[in-house]
């Protein structure tokens, strides 16, 4: 099938499936009033964004950069460049992160505007609260830094180095980070832990 051969093609294929099943659930009597489904999508958005986000995260850490320790110079010039997979996760771990935290934004504004600050749980905002500074760390300390080390900012060797290592440290504090930010992500709802 043509729409399994082409990533783009693959991804609007599970984007029409999904539309057609909530015709499908409207035109049987159910769906979601207009108010809902503004709330359906932004958390549909902020699982779809999140799992990107973390996906990257997850395989930078536990595999791309322990696999990267004894790759020559050569080898990392050559997957660095333009069109690379490092720069095509990049991509997508920038634009991740930053359409979790505003789908996470909508969420949090939703549970306000339902029952003011009362409505957001400690649980939830601790969540929000790690995301956030994940997010911090993705847009000003990694996504600088690694332009350096990929070479889309000039740099020398030495200033390379140092920027990997930051780049890498943030990238470690948002790991960990992750763990307990999804804990009380999945505990607001399902096993409020403060209540």
């Amino acid at each position: 099938m043509k729409i399994l051969l082409d990533h783009k093609l693959t991804i609007v294929a599970g984007f029409v499936l999904t539309a057609v099943l909530i015709a499908v659930a409207t035109a049987t009597g159910g769906g979601l009033s207009g108010e809902q489904m503004l709330g359906a999508v932004a958390r549909w958005g902020h699982f779809l964004a999140g799992i990107t986000w973390i996906g990257l995260l997850y395989y930078f850490n536990l595999v791309q950069v322990p696999s990267l320790g004894g790759v020559s110079a050569e080898t990392k010039a050559d997957i660095f460049k333009e069109g690379s997979i490092v720069r095509r996760a990049l991509f997508w771990f920038r634009f991740g992160a930053l359409f979790t935290v505003i789908f996470g934004l909508l969420l949090l504004l939703g549970l306000y505007k339902q029952g003011g600050a009362s409505a957001i749980s400690t649980d939830i905002m601790f969540g929000a609260t790690f995301g956030i500074i994940m997010w911090l760390n993705v847009h000003f300390i990694i996504w600088p830094n690694q332009q350096k080390v990929i070479g889309i900012v000039e740099a020398d060797a030495e200033t390379k180095a140092a920027a990997g290592k930051k780049a890498l440290m943030a990238s470690r504090i948002n790991t960990m980070l992750s763990i307990p930010m999804l804990f009380f992500m999945a505990s607001s709802a399902h096993f409020p832990i403060f209540g």
